[in-house]
């Protein structure tokens, strides 16, 4: 054991030259790149976002987003490249922005920015959100300019999103509102020209139609059976003036009307019964009126002309014939009088039989027509209410009531640096170093396989030594080995960092080389 130890204590000092060339390299830069990394300052500033002011039992802002979301779409919206580009170049950012592309500006911006939420509703808790906005730069009045312009920025477009979309909101219902009006107006034009189409076949009335239909029956019997009765007594009086020569003494119940007073008669009480049902504005009642003022127009015109008519003197005849002619111009009259009455009752008979059979059609096209104006008179409605919690809502965010993301801390510029820790960063050169060192001396002596001692013999070739005879080095041999290792070491202590110092000042700068190493292998 204690062999071993001392053949590999030996064995070490044999490369411990090459071992400390990789250590002191490592730990070199890690000096360099801990004494050469550019200071980082870091600010931060931190927002709240509120509830609404107002309860939303008793008003409600139009504009339903959740905090996190809000933030989200903020976010994007800063970090556009115009954003960026502007804000970079407005603070000169960063110290060699005139050679830098736009992309790499951007890139760096974004890389350098750090905007995070927290809070917000936790197990059944509301809690509340704040964002906290973190930028790095070289200087800390970059950094706290920065954060304060993106905070800027972030509450400016907290409320020109908030109002926009609650003006949107508004504009929309506006629109829908004055749509909604318009297809109203439409919709009661269309029923409005249906029923003046169809006035004398509307539903409302085809109970007046059907008794009106009753009575002209009723009467069209009536006139049947009295004109009946006429012929009938016309044929007896002629069969009583043939046999007998006399005619029989025949009294008039009443004095007959001529056709104009009987259609008079008529429309004046169709015109009654119509009253009892329609009010004066009625269609049908007015209808009615005029014909019954047309009707009495023809009236007065044959009273004036039978009035001036010139009288005709008949020859004086037989008193039995002269009553029996009165008897049968009288009998002729009273039948053709109601024999005048039949074509206008048929007629109206007709007209209320096709409107009693289009009334059910009618009926129910009406009902659709007012079934599609009540569903968009509904919607209309609707739209009224909605436009009007819009307008209540638009009102809310114009006066910052609803919810908003307000400023809690703001930026300030930081006094010391935040990165880069310089000893952590010389340290870590160092132990990569000696890592670097002890792997080299591992991986040398698992690729050796020479045989340099007795326990190598026995392991290879099975055989037991007697003896082992070490290499015998002369006195003047270990004096130049030993000064060769310390020339070695000499260089190495010399030469590493004079290296260093050539390729910082004459090549890349070891900071720059680093990063371009990390990048290379992506590491960074």
């Amino acid at each position: 054991m204690n062999a071993d130890l001392r053949f590999y204590a030996r064995l070490l000092l044999r490369r411990l030259p090459v071992m400390a060339l990789l250590f002191l390299l490592c730990t070199a830069m890690g000096v360099v790149l801990a004494l050469r990394l550019p200071a980082v300052y870091a600010a931060s500033a931190r927002l709240l976002v509120e509830a609404p002011q107002i309860s939303e039992e008793l008003a409600q802002s139009s504009v339903q987003i959740a905090a996190t979301e809000e933030i989200e779409i903020i976010r994007q919206q800063l970090m556009t490249r115009a954003n960026l580009i502007d804000i970079a170049r407005n603070l000169s950012v960063f110290e060699e922005i005139g050679r830098m592309s736009p992309d790499e500006i951007v890139e760096e911006m974004r890389d350098n920015t750090d905007i995070r939420a927290t809070g917000g509703p936790s197990r059944g808790v509301a809690q509340p959100t704040i964002v906290n906005v973190t930028f790095n730069a070289r200087e800390g009045r970059i950094a706290a300019a920065v954060v304060n312009e993106y905070i800027t920025r972030i509450t400016s477009a907290n409320v020109r999103n908030r109002t926009d979309a609650a003006g949107d909101t508004l504009s929309f219902f506006e629109q829908e509102v004055e749509r909604l009006d318009r297809e109203l107006s439409t919709r009661l034009e269309r029923i409005s020209a249906f029923q003046r189409e169809h006035v004398d076949a509307l539903p409302d009335g085809q109970a007046y139609r059907l008794d009106r239909q009753s009575l002209l029956q009723e009467r069209l019997a009536g006139l049947g059976r009295d004109i009946t009765g006429l012929e009938e007594q016309r044929a007896r009086l002629t069969d009583l003036f043939e046999t007998t020569g006399q005619a029989a003494g025949m009294q008039s119940a009443q004095p007959a009307l001529s056709p104009e007073a009987a259609r008079v008669a008529e429309l004046e009480a169709e015109l009654d019964e119509a009253l009892t049902v329609f009010s004066e504005t009625n269609p049908r009642v007015v209808q009615l009126q005029g014909r019954l003022e047309r009707a009495r127009e023809a009236l007065a015109d044959s009273r004036i002309a039978a009035e001036t008519g010139e009288a005709q003197t008949a020859p004086a005849e037989d008193p039995q014939t002269t009553l029996f002619n009165l008897q049968m111009a009288e009998i002729d009259a009273r039948v053709a009088q109601l024999r005048a009455q039949i074509p206008p009752i048929e007629d109206e008979l007709a007209q209320l039989r096709d409107a009693i059979d289009e009334t059910p059609l009618n009926g129910i096209t009406l009902a659709g027509l007012q079934r599609d104006y009540d569903n968009i008179r509904q919607q209309y409605d609707a739209a009224v209410v909605r436009l009007n919690q819009a307008s209540m809502g638009e009102r809310i965010e114009l006066s910052a009531r609803g919810q908003r993301i307000t400023l809690v801390e703001a930026a300030s510029v930081p006094d010391s640096p935040d990165s880069p820790n310089r000893p952590l960063v010389a340290a870590a050169g160092a132990g990569l170093g000696l890592v670097l060192a002890l792997g080299l001396f591992v991986l040398l002596e698992l690729l050796n396989s020479t045989v340099r001692r007795g326990a190598d013999l026995q392991a290879k070739l099975g055989v037991v030594p007697l003896a082992t005879i070490p290499y015998l080095e002369t006195r003047r041999r270990r004096i130049w080995r030993r000064i060769g290792r310390a020339l070695v070491m000499l260089a190495v202590l010399v030469g590493v960092p004079a290296g260093l110092w050539a390729v910082d000042t004459y090549y890349l700068p070891l900071d720059l080389l680093t990063q371009r190493l990390l990048d290379r292998l992506g590491l960074a």
